[in-house]
């Protein structure tokens, strides 16, 4: 159960809209091969609501409706969570590709797909997609985090996950919602001991507690990016 749930965690995530079985079939085949996990919309009104519930680093889009697609492709840049998503459009003629840039694509492919561009596409791709998976990757932690608070004497709590923006802690102590506080850490396998200034955004009643990053040192973020790069690539599957 563990392995899987952190299979799920780590794994790629694509919204593929389209209604062309063809199309759906072909681009399916080749991510799974790439252990990249695929969802499908026929429509763009629940491509949209997707956006909006779940987390993809992968949008690829059936320009079979030329105008629509473009405005639907613009809508990512429009959101937090998706401004970093990778956008790939599929044409029905390379006429279509000037527009399909300035809307926002960052890779093009022209029907009908040709097996050996897709891949090479795929896979130039599929780099950019795990750099945006890692921003708000959130790797399973167990360390000692000690607390420091205005409001209270120093206390240790312990780490669940952490992240780029933010981290989750196991505490005895209760925080509240708002409240700021520093943290200091150790990453596993480092020799940087992680100073960084958060905020409470969320607690439950079994002791959890949500911290969103306030402040974090250039020479801290870099070190953290940086475990955070392995510990993911050591899980993701290689595109070769």
């Amino acid at each position: 159960m563990e392995k899987i749930a952190l299979a799920k965690a780590t794994t790629v995530r694509v919204l593929l809209v389209s209604s062309d079985i063809e199309i759906i079939d072909t681009l399916c085949h080749f991510m799974e091969q790439m252990a990249i996990h695929v969802e499908v919309c026929s429509d763009f009104n629940s491509a949209a609501r997707k956006l909006c519930h779940a987390k993809f680093e992968g949008l690829l889009v059936d320009f079979k409706n030329p105008a629509d697609a473009l405005v639907f492709i613009k809508k990512p840049r429009e959101m937090t969570s998706h401004k970093g998503v990778v956008v790939l459009a599929i044409l029905n003629s390379s006429n279509e590709m000037p527009a399909a840039f300035r809307a926002g694509a960052s890779f093009a492919l022209v029907k009908p797909l040709i097996p050996t561009i897709l891949r090479r596409t795929l896979r130039a791709s599929y780099p950019l997609m795990v750099r945006e998976r890692r921003r708000y990757y959130r790797c399973p932690l167990q360390v000692g985090v000690n607390i420091s608070s205005s409001s209270r004497p120093d206390f240790v709590a312990t780490a669940v996950n952490i992240s780029e923006g933010g981290m989750a802690i196991a505490s005895s102590v209760p925080l509240q919602v708002g409240e700021r506080i520093g943290l200091q850490l150790r990453l596993p396998d480092t020799d940087c001991a992680t100073r960084i200034n958060g905020e409470v955004c969320w607690n439950d009643k079994a002791g959890r507690i949500g911290l969103q990053f306030v402040h974090v040192p250039q020479t801290t973020l870099e070190a953290l990016q940086s475990w955070l790069a392995v510990q993911l690539e050591e899980c993701l599957p290689s595109c070769e």
